[in-house]
């Protein structure tokens, strides 16, 4: 996904507001962010996908704790154009939405931050992440 600091510059923008954090990523793969967080509770889940082989398009709306494992099996995710999710991470108090291309994650800790960014770069040599933690905070924006 990302193999240049100029490239990741490009994809990852960083906010703080308050004491918590706005991460604003373009052109995450939707199916990534579905297989890293599977099997985590999600408060309000909305999902809305198309499965390519059945033609079957689905939007699921649950107020109650749900996760992306009630609804497709991790072998079918390769098999769904994923169209938009959103919802609330009680284990890792932040929220999630799509905004067209881009994957937004609100009100992120700052205890979580460093490790929120190793899951999503969990691909890419730990050196590497390191640095581009440092770039994400070299150009942190306020709201």
């Amino acid at each position: 996904m990302v193999n240049t600091v100029n490239q990741f510059n490009q994809l990852f923008q960083l906010y703080q507001k308050g004491d918590r954090f706005n991460l604003y990523i373009n052109d995450y793969p939707k199916g990534d962010f579905v297989r890293l967080f599977f099997s985590d509770e999600i408060e309000n889940l909305n999902f809305s996908f198309i499965n390519s082989i059945t033609e079957n398009n689905q939007f699921i709306k649950n107020n109650h704790l749900s996760t992306f494992q009630n609804y497709i099996d991790l072998v079918d995710l390769n098999s769904i154009e994923i169209n938009e999710f959103s919802g609330y991470f009680i284990k890792y108090d932040f929220y999630f939405y799509l905004e067209g291309d881009t994957l937004v994650l609100n009100y992120i800790h700052r205890d979580f931050l460093s490790q929120l960014i190793d899951i999503l770069l969990y691909e890419l040599d730990c050196n590497f992440i390191s640095r581009l933690k440092t770039e994400l905070l070299i150009n942190l924006e306020y709201d």
